[in-house]
C-alpha cells in the first residue's frame, strides 16, 4: 500500500502531542479571531429540529452517573456500569444489553463500543489483544485479533475490510503513536509511520500523582482528561473518550492529541483537511508538559464532525486554568462561532435547557443525554414551562427515570 503525506506547505511535527500553528492554511478554523468576538451558540446552528427520547427505565436498564453514548441508524447505545445498553432510537424502548464485561470467550474488558459504519456491528476491546464483535441485536459474532504492538489506549475505525487503528500514549508506555492497518485475523497490512511519536515517556516510578478533570460542563460524557504529574514538576495530559479517528463524507479523519491539524485519510493518502488557528494563544511545542506560564495557551481537545458542521471543544490553560470553550464551524459559510462552554448551546428550537453535545453521526445528528437532576434544576429556575408538543416528555419522567436522549437533526 503506497502512502503519501501531502502537507500543502505545512510542517508535520513529530514531537509528542505538539500543536501546530497553521494560520496560513486557506481552510483554517480561526479560533483566534472567533474568541475576540464570542457569540451566543444556538441549537439552530447545529440543526433544524430536536427530538427528546426518554430512555425506558427498568431494573435491567439503569444508567449510572458515568456513561458514554453512540448512535447508529436505529439504536442509541449507552455504555455505563460496565455494560452496553441498547435503546430504540425512535421510542427509547430498552432493547437489551449488548454482550457483557468478563473473561469468558464472549466477554469484553471495556463497554465502550466502536460501530462499523457499513455493517453496524459493534466492536469492544478485550485485553490484551482482541476485539469482541456483536451485531446490533446483541448476537455474538466472534473475535477480531489485534496486532501485539497495539496498546489498550487505541482508537480505531474501519476502512472497508480492514481496521485502521491509532495507537499511542498510555501511562508508562512508549509514545509510538502511529496509524496501522490490519485485518480481523490480526495481520498487519500496512502502516503510516510518518505519524510516529519518537521519544521515551517518564517511567511509572517517576509518577507522583494522577487525577481526572471532567472537562465537559453540564453532563457526564466526552471531554475529560487524565493528568499525570511527575516528580520533576512536568505533567502529561491524556484524553478520555476523545476520538482521534472518525468517519466523515466517505473519508477517514485523523487528528493526534491536541494537534491543530486534521488529516483526511482517503485511500492511500493522508492530506491536510483543515487546521485550527489559535494565533496569540498558540501552545508552543517546547512548553508542552510545563505548568508555569502556560495558562493563556489554547488546545483543541474534542471534535464532533458532521457533513455541514464541525463542533469542537477547546481548552485555555491545559494544566492549571482549564477554561473550556465551545466552537461551531459552519462549513458552508466558512465561519467559526465560539463561546464559554459552561453556557452550552441555547435551545432556540424548543426554548428548553442548554444543550451540551456528546455524540454525532455521519448523517448530521448531534446528541446528548439530559440527566433528570439537571432537568429538575432547570425547571425549578424556569417555572411555567408548557409541557406540550416536543416537551410533553416532561410528563413521563420522574426522579427515578433514566436520562432523556436529546437528538438535534440536520
Amino acid at each position: 500500500m503506497k502512502k503519501t503525506i501531502i502537507l500543502g506547505g505545512l510542517i508535520l511535527l513529530l514531537g509528542s502531542c505538539a500543536p501546530q500553528n497553521n494560520a496560513g492554511h486557506p481552510d483554517a478554523i480561526d479560533i483566534a479571531a472567533s474568541l475576540e468576538h464570542p457569540t451566543e451558540l444556538k441549537l439552530s446552528q447545529l440543526g433544524k429540529e430536536i427530538r427528546y427520547i426518554p430512555l425506558e427505565t427498568t431494573d435491567s436498564s439503569l444508567i449510572g452517573n458515568s456513561y458514554s453514548i453512540k448512535l447508529s441508524k436505529d439504536h442509541i447505545f449507552v455504555s455505563t456500569n460496565g455494560r452496553c445498553l441498547s435503546f430504540d432510537k425512535q421510542t427509547g424502548k430498552y432493547l437489551g444489553s449488548i454482550g457483557h464485561k468478563g473473561e469468558d470467550p464472549q466477554g469484553y474488558s471495556n463497554a465502550n463500543c466502536f460501530i462499523h459504519p457499513r455493517t453496524n456491528h459493534l466492536y469492544f476491546y478485550r485485553q490484551p489483544d482482541n476485539l469482541v464483535k456483536y451485531d446490533a441485536k446483541g448476537n455474538y459474532l466472534g473475535q477480531a485479533s489485534l496486532p501485539q504492538n497495539i496498546s489498550p489506549t487505541l482508537y480505531f475505525t474501519f476502512a472497508d475490510s480492514l481496521i485502521l487503528a491509532h495507537y499511542g500514549e498510555g501511562i508508562g508506555q512508549p509514545q509510538a503513536s502511529a496509524l496501522l492497518y490490519f485485518n480481523e485475523q490480526g495481520e498487519v497490512k500496512d502502516s503510516l509511520p510518518e505519524f510516529a511519536n519518537p521519544g521515551d515517556p517518564m517511567g511509572m516510578d517517576q509518577i507522583s500523582s494522577i487525577n481526572v478533570f471532567k472537562q465537559l460542563p453540564g453532563n457526564a460524557g466526552i471531554g475529560g482528561l487524565i493528568y499525570i504529574n511527575y516528580q520533576n514538576g512536568t505533567m502529561t495530559a491524556l484524553p478520555i473518550d476523545q476520538p482521534s479517528l472518525w468517519q466523515s463524507n466517505g473519508s477517514i479523519r485523523f487528528r493526534k492529541t491536541f494537534n491543530d491539524t486534521i488529516y483526511d485519510i482517503k485511500g492511500h493518502e493522508a492530506t491536510v483537511h483543515t487546521t485550527f488557528h489559535t494565533g496569540q494563544w498558540h501552545f508552543p511545542a517546547e512548553k508542552m508538559g510545563q505548568k508555569e506560564d502556560t495558562d493563556n495557551y489554547i488546545v483543541v481537545t474534542t471534535i464532533l464532525e458532521t457533513p455541514k458542521r464541525l463542533f469542537f471543544i477547546s481548552l485555555q490553560g491545559l494544566y492549571n486554568k482549564k477554561k473550556p470553550f465551545y466552537g461551531i464551524y459552519d462549513k458552508e459559510k466558512q465561519v467559526t462561532y465560539m463561546n464559554d462552554a459552561n453556557k452550552g448551546l441555547a435551545d432556540d428550537l424548543t426554548h428548553f435547557m442548554p444543550f451540551y453535545p456528546t455524540a454525532c453521526t455521519e448523517e448530521g445528528e448531534y446528541a446528548t443525554l439530559l440527566e433528570i437532576g439537571k432537568i429538575d434544576e432547570w425547571m425549578d429556575k424556569n417555572p411555567g414551562v408548557v409541557q406540550e408538543g416536543k416537551l410533553s416528555f416532561l410528563q413521563e419522567i420522574n426522579e427515578d427515570s433514566n436520562p432523556v436522549c436529546a437528538i438535534v437533526e440536520p
